[in-house]
């Protein structure tokens, strides 16, 4: 008996604390409401998705730029297809790290995805929402220097011919989330060097999240989906991510090309894990002696059995943040809600919801 009166006063004193830190999460933090624009319909989808930018956060310190909205207007299809032959025939960069931490969890009332983006070279920050004809529509994160802009304000771009380079955000999505409540996110990883040659389509990496978004309502859809592509970034033969795909659902999966084939990791928990470290074929303790990010929130989520809410998943990321880190974003997969903080000023958290 004493045993259990133990037990049932440990647990009710670590709900209380529980309690105590979400108060003074939510007492510290100021929360800010967002929205895409819709300009009215004018002469071009170019036009109006141009007009509909807008600047939430200007440009600060170096490498801490403006954060932007973009809503997109029409068929981006024969671009992106323009712009991922681009890397199949050059080389795209010189950098070959991304020092990410992405994770899935299942609660009692809904499923998150979080995620940090640590390289702190990201030109601004563009958010943008997109839905393809004959596709689903997704809210999308990207970093405007792979556009070609470097650190300044994207607002004169708009009316001036470089302004076409910003249709080409949505091909960018380093992490996003779709009208399903499905959301991918790309975490970096050493180099792996391709060797099939076969009918398969390359598809440089973001292109490949795009694609998801895009066409998979859930981890089965985009599993499927992916295996009918040969992943790429530093050059048309080689790969530095792999990816965490989770659903509405709590499903997920990690995807990593290893060996010319993909091979998926499913979690035994309600949660998983993924940084920069290779996971297929690699037992947990490993992980967690390799990567203290991955250690880390592992732990947490262990503890609390993967039940948390949005402000202790904030909490998380903000454990395992680090000096590049630019973006920090909790993705709510049923109610499609988006939570986030960028270049690090965790008192002030930004919330989009786009469907």
């Amino acid at each position: 008996m004493r045993c259990q009166n133990k037990r049932k006063m440990t647990i009710f004193f670590t709900a209380m604390v529980s309690l105590m830190i979400a108060g003074l999460v939510s007492a510290r933090t100021e929360i800010i409401e967002l929205n895409f624009e819709y300009p009215l319909v004018s002469d071009s989808d170019t036009s109006r998705t141009l007009q509909s930018l807008v600047k939430v956060q200007g440009t600060g310190q170096f490498c801490q730029d403006g954060l932007y909205l973009m809503t997109h207007f029409g068929d981006r299809e024969d671009i992106f297809e323009q712009e991922n032959q681009k890397f199949i025939d050059h080389p795209y960069i010189d950098e070959t790290w991304r020092h990410c931490s992405v994770f899935s969890t299942k609660t009692e009332s809904t499923v998150f995805m979080g995620r940090n983006w640590d390289n702190q070279t990201v030109g601004c920050i563009i958010i943008s929402l997109y839905q393809p004809p004959g596709g689903y529509a997704s809210i999308s994160f990207c970093r405007s220097i792979d556009m070609g802009f470097g650190h300044k304000g994207l607002e004169q771009y708009t009316s001036d011919r470089f302004g076409a380079k910003l249709l080409l955000a949505p091909f960018y999505a380093t992490d996003g989330i779709n009208e399903h409540g499905l959301a991918v996110a790309i975490a970096g990883l050493r180099p792996t060097t391709h060797r099939a040659e076969d009918e398969r389509q390359r598809v440089f990496a973001t292109f490949l999240i795009r694609k998801m978004l895009d066409q998979a309502k859930d981890i089965d859809e985009a599993a499927e989906l992916v295996e009918r592509c040969i992943p790429f970034d530093l050059d048309r033969n080689s790969l530095n991510g792999h990816f965490l795909v989770a659903d509405a659902s709590g499903r997920s999966v990690i995807l990593e090309y290893n060996r010319d084939r993909w091979r998926k990791i499913y979690p035994d928990t309600s949660w998983q894990v993924l940084t920069t470290k290779p996971i297929y074929d690699v037992p947990d303790a490993d992980l967690r002696d390799q990567c203290w990010r991955y250690r880390s929130i592992s732990e947490t989520l262990g503890e609390t059995e993967g039940d948390v809410d949005w402000t202790v998943a904030m909490n998380i990321l903000q454990d395992v943040s680090q000096k590049g880190t630019a973006w920090s974003v909790i993705y709510a997969l049923t109610t499609k809600d988006l939570y986030f903080s960028v270049y690090q000023d965790w008192e002030t958290v930004y919330h989009l919801r786009g469907f």
